[in-house]
């Protein structure tokens, strides 16, 4: 599992994100936990539940996700995504996604 140097985390969790990146390493579920990723086709980002992670697609190298966020829930990964893109247009002034996080 692969997570951005400038990784982007909900305030709500904000003081757990070492234990929620150690679950999302280890399989533990977390039922309210989104990660949001860098899309692999022309798509600027994807919202993934947690969940996700544990199918064998995912266990692959090659096929796991690059995680730039991680929220609280549905709709704190939908806020989360617009903080991102704003983040992004502000320094860049583009919506190059891919080349602001690697």
């Amino acid at each position: 599992m692969r997570f951005s140097k400038k990784l982007y985390i909900s305030p709500s969790l904000d003081k757990k994100c070492g234990t929620v990146k150690w679950k999302l390493r280890t399989g533990r579920p977390q039922p309210t936990v989104y990660i949001i990723a860098l899309a692999k086709n022309r798509d600027l980002l994807e919202i993934y539940h947690s969940g996700i992670l544990k199918q064998k697609y995912y266990r692959k190298k090659a096929n796991t996700p690059y995680i730039v966020g991680i929220a609280m829930g549905y709709g704190g990964a939908v806020d989360l995504v617009i903080d991102i893109i704003e983040d992004v247009f502000r320094e860049t002034g583009t919506y190059d996604v891919k080349s602001f996080f690697k």
